[in-house]
């Protein structure tokens, strides 16, 4: 399932996120409490951003461990202060509302970022259990595709965590099935090596139009992130405010040309956020961003990102991981 993207700049917008969101949850087999909960959420969000901003998004998608993850953003006024905003009772409008307290009741993992000059943004997930928030996604297709042609996979290990990111050359169904096809091979044995498991995936996608990609490896007890990509995939190491580690993929396509793969290492101090993105985010966001974005939750930053550097010509998919 694809991220779905509702733009909240009308009242009738509302109803369609409650629509979709229903839609979503069953796709997803949650329970049907947790898919009322989800829905009264999809409205609650959804009427704040309509009533008391310029207009913003809700974006519906699986959440990464299971579940239903739904992600608010928006670039208005904000709030001087979240922890009375999370009140019952509390509302901006001055009507009595039990708002943003009600959807942090109803919602089995809660986050908030909010500034009077940067907007807002909220993530809600639902699930049969908390989730430590330490992973966020998104895979947004281009504007106008009901196909996006990147794809991405998580696996956990007894040792580390696992990513891949593919972006398929091109869009649509096609790519898809490229980038379908990339994840499959590496999922055939994620512990191998990386230059390997890259390896695996070039030869699968011989007589295909080709991808980028990149894979990172995140030990359990090492205190550096392993990576290895080819292409237009970029992942970045955020430790707090401090500057951002870019890890530069190689320059090729995979299943078509592709140099002899390397195994690079960035540090990995306590706390840290690996990103890793395709081009469907400016690739210079790292330093176009302020320090106070990096240090965001995990399912926040890559909501932000997207608000922010996205490429609306083109697929987007974000995964970001907190070390542990």
């Amino acid at each position: 399932m694809i991220t779905t993207e509702i733009r909240l700049d009308h009242e009738s917008a509302i109803a369609h996120a409650v629509s979709v969101t229903r839609q979503a949850a069953r796709e997803l087999d949650l329970t049907p409490l947790l898919t009322e909960r989800a829905a009264v959420t999809a409205s609650e969000l959804s009427s704040n951003i309509v009533k008391h901003t310029h207009g913003g998004v809700l974006l519906v998608q699986p959440e990464p461990v299971g579940g239903l993850e739904l992600l608010a953003l928006d670039r208005g006024p904000g709030m001087d202060d979240v922890a009375r905003c999370l009140a019952d009772g509390y509302s901006s409008a001055g009507t009595l509302g039990s708002g943003l307290g009600a959807v942090r009741r109803l919602a089995t993992t809660f986050g908030i970022f909010s500034h009077p000059r940067r907007g807002t943004a909220i993530f809600a997930r639902f699930g049969a259990a908390p989730s430590a928030a330490r992973t966020g996604t998104l895979r947004l297709p281009a504007a106008g595709e009901d196909h996006s042609g990147d794809a991405y996979t998580l696996v956990e290990t007894a040792d580390a965590t696992l990513v891949l990111v593919v972006d398929g050359l091109g869009r649509g169904a096609e790519a898809a099935r490229v980038s379908r096809s990339a994840t499959e091979a590496f999922l055939l044995d994620p512990g191998r090596p990386l230059p390997q498991a890259m390896e695996a995936i070039h030869a699968a996608l011989r007589n295909t139009r080709g991808a980028a990609a990149t894979a990172v490896r995140l030990p359990r007890d090492a205190a550096e992130v392993e990576f290895c990509g080819v292409g237009n995939v970029n992942a970045v190491v955020l430790d707090g405010d401090g500057p951002p580690v870019l890890m530069t993929p190689q320059p090729g396509t995979l299943g078509l040309r592709i140099p002899p793969f390397r195994r690079q290492t960035a540090p990995l101090p306590a706390g840290a956020t690996v990103v890793v993105h395709s081009d469907g985010i400016a690739p210079g966001w790292s330093r176009a961003a302020g320090g106070w974005m990096f240090t965001q939750a995990p399912p926040l930053l890559v909501g932000l990102l997207a608000r922010d550097h996205r490429r609306y010509r083109d697929d987007a998919t974000i995964v970001a991981l907190r070390e542990w």
